[in-house]
C-alpha cells in the first residue's frame, strides 16, 4: 500500500474539516475505497482518523470554551452507544451493500448542504426536551456513523444548531461529540471484525490528521468563508458518491 497519497488525503482533510466541526471520514471512506482498501478496513481507518482529527479541534475549541457540554455528554453516551451497535452489523453486510448505502448517504449530505442548509427549525421546549432529542437522535446518527464509516457531524452540527446552538458552539460540540462517537465505533469493529489493519500506515495517518486539525481549527479559515467550503464540500461528495455508484453497477 503506498502511504504517501493517504498521508497526504488526511491532511488535507482534517485541514477542511477541523473548521466545520467535522472530522471528515465522510470523505476518508469513499477515498480510502476508490484507492482499493477493502470497504470495512476503509470505514474502520476513517473512524479513527475521524476521532484523532475531532479530538485535535476539540483540544482548541475547549481551551475557547466553545463546547456545550450540558448538551454534549449526553449526546455522546447515545451516540457512542449507537456506534457500537453500528459496528455490531457492519461486519455481517455485504461490502457492495456497505458501498450502497455510503453512496445514499454521500448524496443526501450532499443535497442537503446545497439546498437546504439554511432551512430549520428551533426546539422551542424546555432545557431537558432538548437534551433529549438531541440524545435520541444521536443514537441513530452513531449507527449510521459507523456502519458506514461518515462520522456523523454532517447531521450533528444541524441538529445542534436547530436545537438552538450558535454556529460556532455547534461546530465545537459537534467535533467534541464525534471524537468519542469514532472511536466507540473504530474499537467496535476491532472487535466484531476480523480486520487486518496496516499500523504503520495508520501511524503517519494519524499524525497528518493530527496536525492538519490543529491548523484547520486555529488559522485558515479565518480568512475564508464557510459557505463556500461547504458548498464546494457539498460538490465533492457528490463526486465521490457518483464514482462510488459507477464502481458497483
Amino acid at each position: 500500500m503506498d502511504i504517501l497519497p493517504i498521508i497526504i488525503v488526511a491532511f488535507l482533510i482534517a485541514v477542511i474539516f477541523s473548521i466545520l466541526g467535522l472530522g471528515g471520514a465522510i470523505i476518508y471512506t469513499p477515498l480510502f475505497i476508490l484507492l482499493g482498501i477493502q470497504p470495512l478496513c476503509a470505514i474502520t481507518m476513517a473512524l479513527l482518523l475521524n476521532m484523532i482529527t475531532t479530538a485535535s479541534a476539540s483540544i482548541t475549541y475547549l481551551k475557547q470554551k466553545l463546547v456545550d457540554k450540558r448538551i454534549a455528554f449526553p449526546m455522546i453516551i447515545t451516540s457512542a452507544c449507537g456506534a457500537i451497535t453500528g459496528s455490531y452489523f457492519a461486519s455481517g453486510i455485504e461490502s457492495r451493500i456497505l458501498i450502497l448505502l455510503l453512496s445514499i448517504i454521500l448524496l443526501i449530505a450532499a443535497l442537503r448542504i446545497l439546498f437546504f442548509n439554511s432551512i430549520g427549525f428551533l426546539v422551542k421546549d424546555g432545557e431537558n426536551k432538548k437534551i433529549l432529542v438531541g440524545a435520541g437522535l444521536a443514537f441513530i446518527f452513531g449507527i449510521i456513523s459507523s456502519l458506514v464509516g461518515i462520522g456523523g457531524g454532517t447531521f450533528i452540527v444541524p441538529l445542534l444548531l436547530i436545537l438552538g446552538l450558535e454556529t460556532r458552539n455547534a461546530i465545537a460540540t459537534s467535533a467534541f461529540i464525534i471524537t468519542f462517537t469514532s472511536l466507540s465505533g473504530f474499537v467496535g469493529h476491532l472487535v466484531f471484525s476480523t480486520l487486518t489493519l496496516d499500523l504503520r500506515v495508520l501511524f503517519y495517518a494519524g499524525l497528518a490528521a493530527f496536525a492538519g486539525a490543529q491548523i484547520g481549527s486555529k488559522v485558515i479559515f479565518k480568512r475564508v468563508s464557510s459557505k463556500s467550503i461547504s458548498n464546494l464540500f457539498a460538490i465533492i461528495l457528490l463526486f465521490v458518491a457518483g464514482k462510488l455508484l459507477y464502481g458497483i453497477l
